[in-house]
């Protein structure tokens, strides 16, 4: 079955344009001109959420936050906000990505089938043999199948995006995983010099995990280095 977009924005031109685009892609479009017609129309047959951030009633940062409080559905920001400050604020709000207006058409749809492709998991042979399922570390348990994460049996709600951030520092622990790395790993896409999204995200997963027994937190940022998913005493000395 093919993907259902619900696509969130006044301008009717923008979303008249982006229902025809999408389409066109194969993809399932609705449609919503504003925050409160997109929770109404927002339900769990929607793979992911292209949201303007400028819009009467409620604006995007708000209905996103509002969504973060119980869903996971991976947001791209489409707006013709371009402050760095806008952007920060929609990732650490729990924005998946962040493209500005006017967007070049091929770029919006690679994003969006990248970031599908990230939270959609093709569970074949080949997948559970190469990578295990299961990673439990300390009192942290998370499952790779089921995309789920525990602290002490107590469950930890992650975006898409966050969760892909973890499992490349569990697939990496104890090991130094550059920026560059983890951005092509988890976003797809090259690190551009002076760029914060991976690290935005970083942070709100820092947030979100709880400390190890010891006290201290699971990730250490390594200046200039990178960053390093701690798993012993040993790389706390790193």
């Amino acid at each position: 079955m093919n993907s259902k977009l619900l696509v969130v924005d006044d301008d009717q031109d923008i979303t008249l344009l982006l229902r025809e685009l999408l389409e066109l892609e194969g993809y399932q479009v609705e449609i919503a001109n504003n925050g409160i017609e997109a929770l109404e129309k927002f339900d769990r047959t929607i793979d992911l959420i292209l949201l303007d951030i400028m819009m009467p009633e409620m604006n995007g940062f708000t209905l996103l936050s509002q969504l973060r409080g119980k869903f996971t559905v991976p947001v791209i920001f489409l707006t013709a906000k371009d402050s760095e400050d806008d952007k920060v604020i929609g990732l650490e709000l729990g924005a998946d990505d962040y493209i500005q207006k006017p967007f070049n058409d091929r770029e919006l749809i690679a994003r969006i089938n990248a970031l599908l492709r990230r939270t959609r998991w093709d569970n074949t042979e080949n997948d559970v043999a190469d990578k295990p399922i299961q990673y439990t570390i300390d009192k942290l348990s998370v499952n790779r199948i089921q995309q789920s994460v525990f602290f002490d049996n107590k469950y930890i709600d992650l975006t898409g995006t966050e969760f892909q951030v973890l499992l490349t520092f569990l697939e990496n622990a104890g090991k130094i995983i550059t920026r560059e790395k983890l951005s092509e790993s988890v976003l797809g896409k090259e690190l551009v010099p002076l760029a914060r999204s991976i690290d935005v995200h970083v942070s709100n997963l820092r947030k979100k995990l709880p400390h190890r027994n010891d006290g201290l937190p699971w990730i250490k940022t390594l200046r200039t280095k990178g960053y390093l998913f701690v798993v012993d005493q040993q790389d706390d000395l790193l």
